[in-house]
């Protein structure tokens, strides 16, 4: 299967554009990092996709025949690229979502806020998407208000220049990402919960499974290693012979359970009451010992 992470962003990127277009650029624009330099603001991101996908909202917007996605060539450093926009209109697109509108759920800039800032991490067990917005313009909380009002219990963790927004819980991150349309997305997380619940049942089958042999195979153990004491004692042929037909029973058969070394018997017993013979054994093995000097572990008569 396709890892996850880069399905999300196929998908994003070449999601149909959905009017009005200006509301995600601004949604990218408010998720990424920037900073005023003289008359424009300089943003930069290491996301190229986010970039690919403002200059094909670009183009379908109001600002297409203004000319000021200006891509700043020499300065890309780790990955990160850099483009700058006008001032006056880059302070435009930040004040088309105000903060006054916290309460309206706008997904086309939400999902705009995700390409610049998001991300969603499938470990080797449990899910979480953070989204990681700049504190400035109030972007951060009105983004936090939109999600709660949705209905999302978000964590929330503060720090110096954004806030991360997390969400834990998988049926949560589903319907997050079907709000912002990303069917695919959104089988392929299924389809894995799915493989990660299956794996783990089979998983927990064939542990408890395992804890059942190393049972069966220590309850033998012990069994057989009493009968080597009483062999030693001398006492096998003074059992009783219900006991006498499970010690050999058992000697015929040193590693099947105790409910099938019960079917084993002349007359079939339960293995509550193969467990009761067992214990017997043990007493009269115990009370001849500790009656007789003589007797003791490892040693036979003498």
């Amino acid at each position: 299967m396709e890892h996850l992470s880069y399905k999300i962003w196929d998908e994003w990127s070449s999601f149909p554009i959905i009017p009005p277009v200006e509301d995600e650029i601004a949604g990218i624009l408010d998720g990424s990092h920037s900073r005023r330099a003289g008359s424009e603001y300089e943003f930069t991101s290491g996301r190229i996709f986010a970039l690919r996908r403002l200059l094909k909202l670009w183009a379908d917007s109001e600002y297409q025949n203004v000319e000021t996605i200006r891509i700043i060539y020499g300065e890309q450093q780790k990955s990160r690229l850099s483009f700058s926009l006008n001032a006056e209109l880059a302070e435009k697109i930040f004040d088309r979502i105000s903060t006054s509108s916290r309460k309206k759920r706008n997904w086309n800039w939400v999902r705009g806020m995700w390409g610049s800032c998001g991300s969603l991490y499938v470990p080797k067990t449990g899910y979480h998407l953070v989204l990681r917005p700049p504190i400035r313009n109030g972007s951060a909380e009105r983004l936090q208000s939109i999600l709660k009002s949705a209905g999302f219990s978000i964590g929330i963790r503060k720090k110096s220049q954004m806030r991360e927004l997390m969400l834990r819980d998988q049926q949560q991150i589903v319907t997050f990402l079907s709000r912002m349309g990303f069917v695919k997305t959104v089988l392929a997380l299924e389809e894995t919960a799915i493989y990660r619940s299956m794996r783990s049942h089979a998983n927990k089958l064939v542990n408890c499974d395992s804890a059942n042999i190393n049972k069966t195979l220590e309850a033998a153990e012990r069994q057989m290693k009493l009968i080597r004491e009483m062999e030693e004692a001398g006492i096998l042929e003074e059992l009783p012979d219900e006991l006498r037909e499970l010690v050999i029973a058992r000697k015929k058969n040193p590693s099947i359970s105790l409910k099938e070394l019960g079917q084993n018997l002349p007359r079939p017993i339960s293995k509550s009451t193969v467990e009761y013979r067992w214990r017997k054994c043990e007493n009269i093995l115990h009370k001849l010992l500790k009656g007789d000097g003589a007797h003791v572990f490892g040693k036979g008569r003498r």
